[in-house]
């Protein structure tokens, strides 16, 4: 059984997986250099916490599980919907803002879902959402 460490550190690895493959899907359809570069700059924050989750889950002795393929599926699947009709900065930035705020709340709920998680892991998780909550201001910017 997982515990309360295993299982914030295991959500930080969703989490940041879902960060850095919306932007991978939404950063072919622009041509805002400006938002590209942002979206570079987020991409590699979003590693840097995946990588961090990921070495402390191998200190614990516990294997990462990322995004299933149908979180996945489902993601792209409503990126395309949405960008279908409109791939202006606005709305791509617009999706952008929504899903850094999502990011917010998931690190807010596993703070309070996992409160027996080590300080490393909840300072991670409380560092990752802080980036988001900035993020999510960056790309109101571009609304």
């Amino acid at each position: 059984m997982q515990n309360d460490n295993e299982k914030m550190l295991q959500e930080i690895v969703q989490n940041t997986e879902m960060g850095k493959n919306t932007l991978d899907e939404l950063m072919g359809l622009t041509h805002d250099q400006k938002l590209k570069d942002e979206m570079m700059r987020q991409k590699r924050e979003y590693r840097r916490f995946n990588q961090a989750a990921h070495t402390a889950l191998d200190a614990i002795g516990a294997e990462a599980h990322g995004q299933s393929a149908a979180a996945r599926m489902s993601v792209s699947m409503g990126i395309r919907t949405r960008t279908m009709m409109d791939k202006s900065t606005r709305n791509l930035a617009t999706m952008l803002a929504e899903g850094s705020g999502q990011g917010v709340l998931d690190c807010k709920r596993a703070e309070k879902d996992y409160p027996t998680a080590s300080p490393g892991a909840m300072q991670l998780c409380h560092e990752l959402g802080c980036f988001q909550s900035e993020a999510e201001q960056t790309w109101r910017g571009f609304v």
